[in-house]
């Protein structure tokens, strides 16, 4: 359905009159704090998908797994299922962050290349591939499923995925693509 957006006062949200989904929101957060927590949330990501998450130690015998490792080794029994994983909580997230921060870097500074609104399009469209917190729920299930065989260590990747995260869920909280068009349009 097709809809006027009004204008609406900082931190409300405009619904659609039929199905009640979220058309617009408007963002108090600026495109330069966007920048500095997707930037911080860039730098914690090389931990938190390097780093060990868990270590598990079975009869003597300790291994410990980081992110990348856990979704790789999928890849020989269940490819589909590895795949779904690298892209939702990997790839999605990394290029996500990446738009995010080189599109607010762009409002920040009132440099609005010709790429502008790709980068805005993929932005969108990742929005709803980035799935963070279904891995880190995966991976509750199968620590307290663990828990009853093995002996379970948490690594320092974990508190870094934890961290990156809340990173996640702040930024696209606050994002407002809709916001990014208008100023990119009012801009020209």
């Amino acid at each position: 359905m097709v809809s006027n957006v009004p204008r609406l006062p900082i931190n409300c949200v405009a619904k659609c009159c039929r199905c009640g989904g979220a058309i617009y929101k408007n963002i108090k957060c600026s495109p330069s704090v966007l920048l500095a927590l997707t930037l911080s949330a860039l730098l914690i990501m090389v931990p938190a998908f390097y780093f060990p998450l868990i270590s598990v130690n079975l009869l003597g015998i300790t291994e410990d797994t980081n992110l990348l490792q856990g979704a790789l080794m999928m890849l020989d029994n269940a490819p589909v299922v590895s795949v779904a994983v690298l892209f939702c909580a990997v790839i999605a997230p990394t290029l996500l962050l990446s738009c995010i921060a080189f599109s607010s870097a762009c409002l920040t500074y009132n440099y609005f290349p010709a790429y502008l609104p790709k980068i805005l399009h993929i932005t969108h469209s990742l929005t709803h591939w980035s799935m963070l917190e279904v891995y880190m729920i995966s991976l509750m299930v199968a620590i307290f499923k663990l828990m009853n065989y093995a002996d379970l260590y948490i690594g320092s990747g974990f508190y870094f995925f934890i961290t990156l995260m809340l990173l996640d869920m702040t930024i696209i909280s606050n994002y407002s693509n809709h916001a990014y068009w208008e100023r990119y349009i009012n801009a020209d």
